[in-house]
């Protein structure tokens, strides 16, 4: 499996469409996943995170890739801006930072670092 490639598709596939199986698609069954202090453990406690992303209101998430690296195997980092479409609005970009990491095929764990001061929030 390409690393590279499967981060840039999981970004313009499932991320884009919020579409739950597809967005964890790849993902380990026992995946950590985290941004700030929210984390979330499991593949389908991940695919439930991203229902209820929905049922608020979130339509798509975009990342604008301008970096991608594997600075070791099995180990990939995206640098991107983020913009979240909600049905009332859209967010203004955001910089992010994630990092990958694969056990085998599936990835087991995967970090968002994102400027807090900017990031997205959701609609009142």
């Amino acid at each position: 499996m390409d690393h590279l490639e499967w981060v840039r598709r999981h970004y313009a596939e499932s991320a884009v469409v919020l579409d739950p199986d597809a967005f964890v698609e790849g993902l380990g069954e026992d995946v950590r996943m985290s941004r700030g202090a929210a984390i979330i453990v499991g593949r389908e406690e991940i695919r439930k995170a991203v229902e209820k992303m929905r049922a608020v209101g979130l339509l798509s998430i975009r990342h604008d890739i301008s970096g991608l690296w594997e600075p070791e195997p099995g180990v990939v980092i995206a640098e991107a801006t983020v913009t979240y479409r909600y049905v009332s609005e859209v967010t203004p970009a955001a910089p992010v930072v994630s990092v990958f990491r694969w056990r085998g095929d599936e990835v087991v764990d995967l970090r968002v670092y994102m400027d807090s001061a900017r990031g997205p929030q959701r609609p009142s």
